[in-house]
């Protein structure tokens, strides 16, 4: 994570795109957000956009907004959201669901620095700078014929890697008290020490996201000012009782074992089939010893 914070500094400092990737609930808006505040552009907009929440006649009157009378219900004109960015940052999440041909007039954008609003005869500047993210490789999205590789080039000049909460366990205490203050007015908390150490065994799937509902839900639970066990939401509880630490390594052994069966010991492979980075691969497989 001070390797990330790092490169999110130098990042920072640049106009050219950024990438970042992650699995869901990582944070990578957060990121986003942190590059916008840590670069030049702090004064100006943060405009985020959720690509997956909109349908793929929505988005591109969204991103680019309509001049009055383009369609059926456009009765006034919209600026549309790259014009709201001005000369600020306009992230992109969940890139991957763009449509196709939203993906050739972005295209354009990040070339030319200008584009059409719908329904407009009239080109538009763009001058803010473009974060993008997704869940979904790249690679996974160009092979199931779902997104054009030259845009992924222009997107992702600086790509960055946000690690699941699962693999920086010493950042679950620290986060957990953190979002406890958040839910309580900051309000000082002592945590069990049976309750940390379940914590950093829990898996958490959802990541911070769920880490951020479970510390809400036990404030919410508690009767003192000291959290325990019991003071968790059933399923992480049912879950931390039959997920024990052997139990857990057996389990993601075998699965690296068969995906790198299925995918000829191929590394690069492997890495993108189940969806984490080659180096990350490299440490399990040394952990379990695969190497």
């Amino acid at each position: 994570m001070h390797r990330l914070f790092e490169i999110i500094k130098k990042a920072a400092r640049t106009n050219v795109s950024i990438y970042i990737s992650g699995e869901t609930g990582v944070g990578k808006e957060l990121v986003a957000r942190a590059i916008h505040n840590e670069s030049n552009r702090a004064k100006q907009p943060f405009v985020a956009v959720n690509v997956a929440n909109f349908s793929n006649d929505l988005i591109e009157s969204q991103l680019f907004g309509h001049k009055k009378g383009a369609f059926t219900g456009a009765i006034t004109n919209s600026p549309g959201l790259m014009r709201a960015a001005a000369q600020g940052t306009l992230f992109l999440d969940e890139v991957t669901c763009l449509p196709t041909n939203t993906q050739a007039k972005l295209l354009r954008v990040l070339q030319e620095r200008q584009y059409y609003p719908v329904g407009d005869v009239n080109l538009q500047e763009f001058s803010a700078s473009i974060v993008s993210a997704s869940n979904m490789s790249f690679e996974e999205a160009i092979a199931s014929h779902h997104f054009r590789e030259d845009l992924r080039y222009r997107l992702e000049v600086i790509p960055l890697e946000v690690p699941p909460l699962r693999e920086r366990r010493d950042d679950i205490i620290l986060l957990f008290n953190y979002f406890l203050k958040l839910a309580s007015g900051d309000k000082e908390w002592k945590i069990d020490q049976q309750l940390a150490k379940k914590l950093k065994q829990y898996p958490w799937p959802g990541n911070v996201r769920e880490l951020e509902n479970c510390a809400r839900f036990s404030a919410a639970m508690a009767n003192k000012d000291q959290l325990t066990i019991n003071d968790l939401p059933e399923n992480i509880k049912k879950t931390l009782y039959l997920n024990t630490p052997v139990r857990r390594k057996k389990i993601t052994r075998n699965i690296i074992t068969k995906a790198l069966y299925k995918n000829n010991n191929s590394r690069n492979k492997t890495a993108e089939f189940l969806a984490i980075s080659r180096m990350t691969l490299w440490r399990k497989m040394k952990t379990y010893n695969l190497l």
